[in-house]
């Protein structure tokens, strides 16, 4: 990955960190940590890209409410998250289930005391922020 994908993925996460701490979203003093693996071009598809993410969520901590401008799927490596979703019933993720989050739905999640890890691909539009926080 460039320097400039680099900076730019780390300035969307501090965005989304300040967030969470100015509308006190975060129930733990913890804060997620999010790891870059893979951002690449997809073959044949030239306004589509693929984002590969380990993410690290401390327990007792909500995510702020945020859609993305294309499909989630994430795989549980570790603990379990509450996936929320607007106008939806909550699914219980635990380690080794997979969910997927269309594109543009609304959605959070929540750790309890174990919190959470998981690994996250995401297929979107290049160009476009990998997510776009609610008011």
């Amino acid at each position: 990955m460039t320097i400039e994908l680099r900076r730019w993925f780390l300035l969307i996460t501090v965005g989304v960190l300040l967030t969470s701490v100015l509308t006190g979203e975060s129930l733990s003093s913890e804060r997620p940590r999010s790891d870059t693996l893979l951002r690449e071009s997809l073959i044949g598809l030239v306004d589509k890209e693929v984002i590969v993410s380990e993410v690290d969520i401390p327990p007792n901590t909500q995510l702020p409410w945020h859609s993305h401008p294309g499909a989630e799927i994430f795989y549980v490596l570790s603990g379990t998250i509450v996936l929320m979703q607007r106008g939806q019933s909550d699914i219980q993720s635990e380690v080794g289930e997979v969910r997927k989050i269309s594109r543009g739905i609304v959605h959070s999640g929540k750790t309890a005391e174990d919190g959470a890890s998981l690994l996250i691909f995401r297929v979107h539009d290049v160009g476009q922020p990998e997510r776009i926080l609610e008011p």
